[in-house]
């Protein structure tokens, strides 16, 4: 759910600037920035190589520039600042461990690793780290807000 609201953030921002800037069919590549930005980190980029191609053809290299700038400016504040941290307070995950997860899974089983990241590391979480009450020293390495058990003994009076 945070992913497809980020997605629409930046896919109305987007098309906002394409049209401000002329560039043909900027819906189009609206719905690209959206589909696209479910792939962390590197969706943007995805997305990002029509527009500016388009906007070679139809206005020369500087609108090219321009879109490039533009588009990577949007793309990269709302997408590699704000949203990895929503992400994270959303499914329990630090950002660090968003972006390592990101970069193992998308190693171990490629793009679709990388679309898969966080669902899979949660599941790794929950079956390794959760289940097990031996490893909740990890617990918090791993998760947002989770502070260690006490090691105190219970009061019985």
């Amino acid at each position: 759910m945070v992913s497809t609201v980020f997605g629409l953030i930046v896919a109305v921002l987007d098309v906002a600037a394409l049209f401000a800037l002329g560039i043909p069919l900027a819906l189009v590549w609206g719905v690209l920035s959206l589909i696209s930005n479910y792939i962390p980190n590197v969706g943007f980029v995805i997305g990002l190589i029509p527009p500016p191609l388009l906007a070679f053809f139809e206005g020369g290299w500087q609108l090219a520039l321009w879109v490039t700038v533009i588009y990577t400016a949007i793309n990269v504040v709302v997408q590699s600042v704000i949203q990895p941290r929503f992400v994270g307070d959303a499914v329990g995950l630090s950002a660090t461990l968003t972006f390592i997860s990101l970069i193992f899974w998308g190693w171990v089983l490629g793009p679709l690793g990388a679309l898969l990241a966080v669902p899979m590391t949660l599941l790794a979480k929950a079956l390794l780290v959760d289940i097990d009450p031996t490893t909740r020293w990890a617990g918090p390495l791993i998760a947002l807000d989770q502070p260690p058990d006490r090691l105190e003994p219970p009061d019985d009076s």
